[in-house]
């Protein structure tokens, strides 16, 4: 869509201040002090309308990454779809929260995080109720996040609120730096590890297209361009130089080649063949969703038995799959190789 009719539709709902001229416009709504970019070329539709009070309201939908997301921006207030609880929660059992609502609004969701609080002391309150609120809260406020809107209030709130009722909670939340940065935007003090975690993202989010190939030939992509850097921007705890820095230690005529997808999975493959000659090669499988990897392949030429180029390849692939915060390392392969990872014990489990 062109810039100029996403500004003419704005212009229908005066309150809104809109500003031009760079690559995305940036769009304030006064009454709660929050703003949004939004790119032209990712509006896909809009929509105009208008409330029972008479009041002008625009409904939009943009790409953002793999997905579509919706929102309704009005003179005092905005409006957005939540992303699924399921997405957030790191649990085998589905969750369903019958009454969450289809959108929410900035200040519902700071309305709704004060009632909820004050109801929490109650000596009747419903603890499993109190728990869905918890988990329609923070996916309000993830949905807001990825929005660029930082809700902070409602962040404080809502640590408030877990920590009176985070122990009925299904499941533990997936890993989220972004998350932890916000928490630490809000004020809210955070674990140890926490912090550590939100410290990596500058340097994972600052990464360009160009940084994707600078280590190239010891590591390439499958594909460099802006998917490939969404999805590592996405999933990976480690900048390329750190991937082979940690995978290939030890090994410098080692070539990694790494394939992702914006859903959640991946593929590492590590040949080490100098001059054009077979010494080793690993396949790797990776699934961040389930916090998981497989080693498919691992093969080692025969004249390098037992010159401890095996022990390197998988003390590397441990550290890297740890190095990456997955939890279980599965080995799938056949011959001597595997023969010798299952007796080290490398088919665990470190959750």
């Amino acid at each position: 869509m062109r810039q100029s009719e996403i500004v003419d539709a704005l212009s229908k709902i005066p309150a809104l201040k809109v500003v031009t001229g760079g690559p995305a416009l940036v769009v304030t709504v006064p009454a709660i002090g929050e703003s949004l970019r939004l790119h032209a070329e990712a509006v896909t539709w809009l929509k105009h309308g208008v409330l029972p009070t008479g009041d002008p309201y625009l409904q939009l939908q943009a790409r953002q990454q793999d997905h579509e997301v919706r929102l309704v921006l009005l003179n005092d207030n905005l409006g957005w779809v939540p992303p699924d609880v399921n997405s957030l929660l790191d649990t085998q059992i589905p969750v369903r929260i019958t009454d969450a609502p289809e959108m929410v609004t900035y200040t519902d969701l700071e309305r709704e995080s004060v009632r909820a609080l004050d109801g929490a002391d109650r000596p009747d309150v419903n603890l499993f109720a109190l728990t869905a609120t918890l988990l329609v809260h923070r996916c309000a406020i993830v949905g807001a996040l990825r929005l660029g809107l930082r809700p902070l209030r409602a962040v404080r709130l809502w640590h408030e609120l877990w920590c009176h009722v985070g122990e009925f909670l299904a499941g533990p939340f997936w890993p989220d730096p972004y998350w932890d940065r916000l928490l630490l935007e809000a004020g809210v003090p955070l674990a140890s590890y926490e912090e550590a975690r939100a410290g990596e993202r500058p340097a994972i989010e600052a990464l360009t297209v160009a940084d994707l190939r600078a280590m190239e030939p010891v590591l390439t992509v499958t594909r460099a361009d802006d998917h490939f850097l969404a999805a590592w921007r996405q999933w990976m705890k480690l900048t390329p130089r750190q991937v082979c820095e940690v995978l290939a230690a030890d090994l410098p005529e080692a070539r990694i080649e790494v394939s992702l997808y914006i859903e959640g999975g991946g593929a590492v493959s590590m040949r080490i063949a100098p001059s054009g000659v077979f010494q080793a090669l690993i396949e790797l499988r990776l699934s961040f969703t389930t916090r998981s990897a497989s080693l498919d392949e691992i093969r080692i030429a025969d004249e390098l038995k037992g010159s401890g180029l095996f022990s390197r390849l998988r003390s590397n692939i441990e550290g890297f799959t740890r190095a990456l915060g997955l939890l279980s390392l599965k080995a799938s392969v056949s011959g001597d190789g595997s023969v010798a990872f299952a007796r080290a014990g490398y088919d665990w489990d470190r959750s």
